[in-house]
């Protein structure tokens, strides 16, 4: 059967045809690498009939007078797709960015209530009204288009690449809270990247996905978005409200010159007061900056280590002190700082691949370049300031 079978592949027959192997036990999987008998051609008719009895994923690599191999084949049965938790949780974070764009136009969906607890204050919702949850769509729609076609872009990657991987988990969180109503999305990969050529797609695939949606959005939003009375800052020039408080939103290169060239009366300078739609661009592009970091298994890490392989550590490094002064800018960067080191257990560097060859080529090379120029037009060194 196919790896997402429940029926494992034997790798007796590949035994004989190797000088000498070792079986790695992962969480998923069983990974096996060896080396082809110095008297075996890769393209023999042995060799031939073990790929075509594997039923699994299978790479070979051919470098000088060796050729490596590397066989990777499920533990066990896979977890079963819980369709119901990825619909619910998805549905969720509907309701949760939708009420975030109701409260941008400064209606409570949620008739929010406060509990005083001492003195702590607790907002929870008391009820829900679902006219007015629907005048936020204007944010949440193309908002979690982005995230969809970020995360759908990496399943499709790992897909293709006979990668094992989960459908989106999307994480709702009240809006109170957090004037975006989610913590974003995520996939779960259940099996290794054997190569860099797989690694650099699923990594790439996301933020490409993620900025090329963003574009259009913006361009849509900042056209329905206005330049208003007073001196803004030149850091955060972009304000939007909530719940009738102002919220400014910081400038990177990309939005300030689509902002300058789409923007009416943006000539006469001063700050400009954002669209629903215009505040999902630019939460596209924040996202897509914050996910090509190149840390640990980022998808900025995962592209790096594809272009540079173990040298990325070193850049890792460098772009995790580089947060430090950042802080004082924006403390959400040293709270970001922290997490990457605690989800990554302080390693910056990526995690060795099983088959360290081939390159990834040419065209994946300019890409992963474009990629980086990407990160820089981006990036926002003070995301918000309230």
């Amino acid at each position: 059967m196919a790896p997402d079978g429940a029926v494992k592949p034997d790798p007796g027959p590949w035994l004989p045809l190797l000088d000498a192997y070792s079986i790695q036990v992962l969480p998923h999987d069983t990974l096996l690498r060896g080396t082809l008998r110095t008297d075996l051609d890769p393209g023999s008719t042995q060799v031939r009939r073990a790929l075509e009895s594997w039923d699994a994923p299978a790479y070979l690599y051919h470098e000088g007078d060796d050729t490596e191999v590397v066989l990777v084949w499920p533990r066990g049965s896979p977890p079963a797709r819980r369709l119901w938790l990825h619909g619910v949780l998805f549905v969720a974070t509907l309701v949760t960015t939708l009420a975030a764009g109701a409260m941008m136009s400064g209606v409570d969906p949620f008739r929010t209530q406060v509990l005083a607890l001492g003195s702590v204050l607790v907002p929870y919702p008391s009820g829900l009204r679902f006219a007015a949850l629907l005048t936020g769509a204007s944010f949440a729609v193309p908002f979690l288009g982005v995230l969809l076609a970020h995360e759908m872009s990496h399943y499709t990657a790992a897909r293709a690449h006979r990668i094992r991987t989960s459908l989106p988990f999307f994480v709702p969180f009240p809006p109170y809270l957090s004037i975006i109503g989610t913590l974003g999305a995520f996939i779960r990969l259940r099996s290794p990247a054997v190569r860099r050529a797989a690694l650099f797609d699923v990594g790439a695939a996301g933020p490409i996905a993620s900025f090329l949606l963003s574009i259009p959005v913006l361009v849509v939003g900042l056209s329905r978005s206005v330049a208003i009375p007073g001196h803004g800052s030149v850091s955060t020039p972009f304000v939007v409200q909530f719940l009738g408080q102002p919220v400014w939103l910081g400038n990177g290169l990309l939005m300030g010159a689509l902002a300058r060239l789409l923007t009416p009366g943006v000539a006469r300078g001063g700050p400009i007061f954002l669209d629903p739609v215009a505040f999902a661009g630019w939460m596209g592009l924040f996202v897509t900056a914050l996910n090509l970091l190149p840390l640990g298994q980022l998808d900025g890490g995962h592209i790096l280590y594809a272009l540079l392989g173990e040298r990325q550590v070193r850049t890792a490094r460098w772009f995790l002190l580089a947060l430090v002064p950042l802080g004082f800018l924006w403390w959400g960067w040293w709270v970001w700082a922290l997490l990457v080191v605690a989800l990554h257990r302080g390693r910056m560097g990526h995690p060795a691949l099983a088959q360290a060859g081939p390159d990834i080529g040419s065209g994946r090379t300019a890409v992963g370049w474009l990629m980086i120029f990407v990160f820089f037009i981006t990036f926002v060194p003070v995301p918000l300031h309230l």
